[in-house]
């Protein structure tokens, strides 16, 4: 259950490949995009110094921004719906349903799409969409230090084709929506799922090392903006 804990703890957003979504305390539902993240906004521009540079520099200028940071160009996606009939309507993305329940002692999986393409069946066989996906690292949960993000890393190779070269790639143009005070908390969360991640020797390990090296950067380079705004904020005498 610690394990199943911390899964639900690592759930964030920022991901190129997947998104996850809670719906209930022991449930999670797993969209993996069929194409390029379909709520990614094509326009945004990743973070990078001018960007940054670009949100602190109107803080000066603006009396709406004293108290908060100037949210970055962009909107943030609606929330997705995560009820079976949005799931079973869903042409951007593969879903697929987690669940932890206490009961059991070990997460199963559940299909929740493409249930043709995906899953194989005998000619005198009916499909059986209410049974759980068999997967390698769910039936050795409990024989091995299986992590619950080995379980995405399965699902993901389990249904693209070709694999992604990186289940975990980053969508830099995520955080680019986010405000500088987000973008902190944010890059930061997920540099700590990186490391983890990285530690687990994927056969991606090499390119997560190179996100790791690219995230520190804007991660750091906002918290410097950020933390140089609020000391001119003081000097200034701003509340």
């Amino acid at each position: 259950m610690t394990r199943l804990n911390q899964f639900m703890a690592d759930c964030m957003s920022g991901f190129k490949h997947f998104s996850t979504h809670i719906r209930s305390r022991e449930e999670i539902i797993l969209r993996v995009f069929r194409g390029a993240d379909p709520d990614a906004d094509s326009d945004l521009v990743p973070i990078c110094s001018a960007t940054v540079h670009d949100h602190i520099g109107r803080m000066h200028t603006s009396d709406d921004t004293k108290q908060t940071l100037l949210a970055a160009k962009g909107r943030m996606a609606r929330p997705f719906d995560v009820s079976d009939a949005s799931l079973e309507a869903d042409a951007h993305g593969v879903n697929f349903l987690i669940a932890g329940y206490q009961r059991y002692r070990c997460p199963y999986v559940w299909l929740r799409t493409d249930h043709k393409r995906l899953v194989e069946v005998e000619e005198d066989q009916e499909l059986d969409k209410d049974a759980p996906v068999v997967l390698n690292t769910i039936n050795c949960w409990r024989y091995y230090d299986i992590r619950p993000w080995d379980v995405i890393v399965e699902i993901i190779c389990y249904t693209l084709d070709p694999w992604p070269e990186n289940p975990f790639a980053i969508d830099y143009a995520y955080f680019d929506k986010l405000t500088v005070e987000e973008r902190v908390v944010a890059t930061g969360a997920m540099l700590e799922f990186l490391r983890r991640a990285y530690l687990r020797h994927y056969f991606c390990s090499e390119i997560l090392l190179k996100d790791i090296k690219r995230l520190q950067h804007q991660h750091f380079y906002c918290l410097n903006a950020l933390r140089e705004y609020q000391q001119g904020a003081v000097y200034r005498g701003d509340e």
